[in-house]
């Protein structure tokens, strides 16, 4: 696989074809590389080959070569200028070994063969040279100046003249038309967080803009006592649940929200008997709707637990909903996602009941209410047992049948859930999360007091409580600024506990928006 490094990822420039095409002329040079290596043109990788004349030069009198092409000489041969005598290649048959310049001659197609030295055994060669008919390699650098090749579209070479990552080199690429760097070209992280900010028009109104089709949405009413509601598209449209409350699912389907849609979703004001139920669509109310991308609502049957779950994740963005039929008793329940998760809401559908949170900061052993200000509290809830990298595991006696989970794991550049110790001053410095956050949900664990939600596109000082009906309010003591690799606490006086209590321990989950 032709790759390079872009940004700490894997990019494949050519998946499923050979690394390099040999060119007509081909240098050789043997490379210690953990072993002897044969280079050919001064690269290593997997080397195509086309038909017609191909020769090697330089090849050294200590490693004289062979080609391993028993059974397929009517397709692919071999000679050279100094006959380095026969040997027993890997294949139990006798080659002819050559030193100095050897000619290969492809006639058709020979599948896959290795190459051989008669001293040092493959060096790099084991099923390494196969048949292409086409350019779909990377082309070899040609010349003795290796960082400057004549530019041919497809060539990749090392540019010393350029750093990148804190090397003295950069790795390029040329299309065509120019060189283009490689390994000092981010790549963006994964979309599938955003916010937005409306005014209610008291009907029905479609809200745009998310860049994505969103499958969990959390709206509140900014201006009001209208509880938070929570949607999303494993259960459909119009089946709201409220973080602050303890209550069953309720509504029917279309209500309040009437669909998710392809950038963004549609709101309004009928729930239930009301035709005016004004948690998303108040003509005099304003609101923030935070949104998710699970799988644009495509569920799947998950059996990685001891029970079946209903399941649509993204793995890229570290985020699933997995719904289920609790037993009254401890189960393991599949997640669908890559690792494990470290943030998990779970609330009951079918009956009311507290809503569960497990947080990695605080250990398998205790929990959060979300619907709640208490801190954290011992637990057997979660069978003293950490998610794995497929399951999580759920003591759900008396939490109903129809159950419910929103997971969630830190993705570089994307998310991050962590924890924190407040130091009561002003000035604290929450950094390492790789990207300037746009969404904060932040909760004191060792004392009582709200959780807090703050976002870019409202400000860092204006609150929304997802354990509360309160409508935005600020505090003197939670003044919050999103900075480059995190976030910076510097409020004081009143409402400081809620965020940055003197020696006071916090845990808390941050967005970067799409």
């Amino acid at each position: 696989m032709a790759t390079t490094k872009l940004s700490q990822e894997v990019l494949d420039l050519n998946p499923g074809n050979p690394d390099y095409i040999l060119d007509s002329t081909n240098a050789v040079t043997v490379i210690n590389a953990g072993g002897n290596q044969y280079n050919f043109n001064g690269v290593y990788g997997k080397f195509g080959a086309k038909i017609g004349t191909i020769t090697l030069t330089g090849v050294p009198a200590g490693h004289p070569i062979a080609f391993i092409n028993n059974g397929k000489t009517s397709q692919i041969s071999y000679t050279g200028t100094v006959d380095e005598g026969t040997a027993t290649g890997p294949d139990g048959n006798t080659y002819t070994f050559y030193s100095g310049t050897v000619t290969l001659t492809v006639s058709a197609d020979f599948g896959t063969i290795s190459y051989y030295c008669k001293i040092h055994g493959y060096m790099g060669g084991q099923d390494n040279l196969v048949y292409t008919y086409s350019d779909s390699g990377l082309k070899i650098p040609s010349g003795t100046e290796v960082n400057r090749p004549t530019a041919v579209a497809g060539m990749v070479r090392n540019n010393t003249n350029e750093t990148s990552e804190g090397s003295a080199s950069c790795e390029e690429y040329y299309n065509g038309a120019a060189w283009q760097k490689l390994n000092n070209v981010a790549i963006p992280p994964p979309v599938g967080f955003n916010a937005l900010i409306w005014s209610g028009n008291g009907t029905t109104q479609s809200l745009t803009g998310i860049g994505f089709q969103p499958d969990l949405v959390w709206i509140k009413n900014r201006n009001g006592t209208n509880p938070h509601g929570l949607w999303d598209s494993t259960r459909g449209a119009g089946k709201l649940l409220k973080s602050s409350a303890s209550e069953a699912e309720t509504g029917n389907s279309g209500d309040l929200m009437g669909s998710f849609d392809s950038d963004g979703f549609q709101v309004n004001r009928n729930y239930l008997s009301f035709t005016a139920y004004d948690n998303t669509n108040w003509g005099a109310g304003t609101y923030v709707g935070w949104t998710w991308k699970a799988n644009s609502g495509t569920t799947s049957s998950n059996t990685d637990g001891s029970i079946t779950s209903t399941v649509q994740a993204n793995q890229e963005t570290g985020f699933s909903i997995v719904q289920w039929s609790g037993t009254g008793a401890v189960n393991t329940v599949g997640h669908g996602l890559s690792a494990a998760p470290q943030l998990i809401l779970i609330k009951s559908l079918s009956q009311a009941g507290d809503w569960q949170v497990y947080a990695e900061p605080i250990g398998n052993g205790n929990k959060l209410v979300l619907n709640a200000t208490g801190g954290s509290s011992s637990t057997t809830r979660f069978d003293s047992t950490s998610p794995t990298s497929s399951v999580f595991t759920l003591n759900d006696s008396g939490l109903g049948t129809g159950l419910i989970a929103y997971c969630f794991h830190s993705i570089s550049g994307y998310s991050k859930i962590g924890s924190y110790t407040g130091n009561g001053n002003t000035g604290q410095s929450i950094t390492g999360l790789g990207f300037s956050p746009n969404f904060l949900l932040i909760k004191i664990t060792d004392a009582t007091d709200n959780w807090v939600i703050l976002d870019s596109i409202r400000g860092g000082t204006n609150i929304l409580a997802p354990n509360s009906n309160a409508q935005e309010f600020s505090e003197s003591g939670v003044n919050i600024t999103f900075d480059s690799d995190g976030f910076s606490l510097s409020g004081t006086g009143g409402g400081q506990g809620q965020v940055n209590g003197n020696g006071n321990s916090y845990i808390y989950m941050a967005f970067k928006a799409g």
